[in-house]
């Protein structure tokens, strides 16, 4: 199991252990490009396959690691946080709540955890294994991609990445119980040719979905995972858009709303070695993101809304 953690700052409940989150961090490429394919069926599938084998590549070995912002919006209102990732986990703290400045009791709040984060080894451990997990269940999706879906060639965007339109594969067998979801899920993919990374999937629940093994939970028809990632100018892929809108049930009588929008910007490298300390003290130092990461959030967020 790798070290590389996930974002604690974001819930997504019943979304995270059924969805695709991506990397934070390129990694060596699988050999070979996409130039000379004729994108017969055999090489759309070739391409799926390396694209999810570099996928998980930067997810269990991060070249780098970062310090970014991000806007977490649910039903309940949003949070704004400056996010660390080092190889012991994810910090944050908070600078915005619903738009505005986090209040007294809020600041405070965050405070503490972070004091008690940087004296407890066991409660580093404690959330760091927990963000693993994370970090597992969303990789046992990613290595189903392949598997899940027949896929045909619709293209290339103006950017020249490769779209691919996708629905069930009828013979589709989950590995796990995260990859029940892709059982039901059709729409559209898109890869960028020169580092066969995804830059974005765009997925609708075209019919009902039973998500439980030892209970019955099922997720409607018409639910919609959104999820873009863009290339930073170190090279490095980044995830700056997950948007999950699902309904369902759950024994039938209790109702499952899974309707959560992470955006994230500001993306600056920090050292690789970075100790838990040290990251928490960065956050602590009173140093700013840039000054100009409301109106990026805003574009990134305005720009979905628009899709």
């Amino acid at each position: 199991m790798s070290n590389r953690p996930t974002n604690p700052s974001l819930r997504l409940g019943l979304s995270r252990t059924c969805l695709i989150a991506l990397c934070l961090a390129a990694a060596p490429l699988r050999a070979g490009t996409v130039q000379d394919l004729n994108l017969s069926a055999p090489s759309i599938r070739q391409l799926v396959k390396d694209m999810v084998w570099n996928e998980l590549q930067a997810s269990e070995h991060p070249s780098q690691y970062y310090r970014y912002v991000e806007r977490d919006i649910s039903p309940d209102g949003s949070s704004t946080s400056d996010q660390i990732a080092t190889p012991q986990g994810y910090f944050d703290r908070l600078i915005a709540a619903d738009g505005h400045p986090p209040s007294e009791q809020q600041i405070e709040k965050n405070q503490q955890l972070l004091d008690r984060l940087a004296a407890s080894p066991q409660l580093q451990q404690s959330r760091l294994s927990d963000q693993q997990s994370d970090t597992e269940r969303r990789d046992n999706v990613i290595k189903d991609f392949p598997n899940a879906f027949v896929f045909t060639y619709a293209g290339r965007d103006p950017q020249g990445s490769i779209m691919l339109k996708f629905r069930p594969a009828p013979d589709f067998k989950p590995s796990s119980r995260q990859s029940l979801v892709l059982q039901g899920m059709a729409g559209e993919l898109w890869i960028d040719p020169s580092t066969q990374r995804m830059v974005k999937v765009d997925g609708t629940l075209i019919r009902a979905v039973k998500i439980g093994w030892g209970f019955l939970a099922r997720l409607n028809k018409g639910g919609t995972f959104l999820l873009e990632q863009s290339q930073g100018p170190d090279g490095n892929w980044h995830q700056k858009l997950l948007s999950v809108h699902f309904d369902g049930t759950v024994l039938i009588f209790k109702h499952i709303h899974i309707h959560e929008t992470q955006i994230r910007c500001c993306f600056t490298q920090v050292p690789r070695n970075l100790t838990v300390r040290e990251a928490i003290k960065r956050l602590q130092s009173g140093t700013e993101p840039p000054e100009d990461w409301q109106a990026r959030l805003d574009a990134i967020q305005k720009s979905a809304a628009s899709n």
